[in-house]
């Protein structure tokens, strides 16, 4: 198996404007898309507010993560996850964010990390 063939989870689990961190994790998730390495990203804890539709980052001066994010299917990234406890929680239903993600239950959760090579948690 070559590197560029290596499956990469890449758990998104900081807000989206905290910090430099879930900007970081996406650059890097979008770097490995495009040299071909086989992408999965999951959602977890803060880092599902990444996903709301209609951030205000303008108002931080910032670029919204969400638009971004709605761009991934075009890298091919699109084994998107998310923890189904901690998505239960969000003012929103799924269906109503801004990139479609498949909840996983903890035991599913668990099984999605035995399938990686690498994890990459920011």
């Amino acid at each position: 198996m070559t590197e560029a063939s290596k499956r990469i989870l890449f758990i998104a689990s900081r807000s989206p404007y905290a910090d430099e961190r879930a900007q970081e994790l996406l650059d890097m998730l979008l770097v490995c898309a495009t040299f071909g390495a086989e992408v999965s990203v999951l959602f977890d804890g803060d880092g599902l507010w990444q996903l709301l539709p209609d951030q205000a980052s303008d108002q931080i001066a910032r670029r919204s993560i969400a638009a971004q994010l709605s761009s991934l299917p075009l890298f091919d990234v699109e084994r998107i996850y998310a923890d189904a406890k901690q998505l239960a929680k969000l003012p929103l239903p799924a269906s109503e964010l801004c990139l479609p993600c498949q909840p996983l239950s903890t035991l599913e959760l668990a099984l999605l990390i035995t399938q990686h090579e690498h994890i990459v948690r920011l």
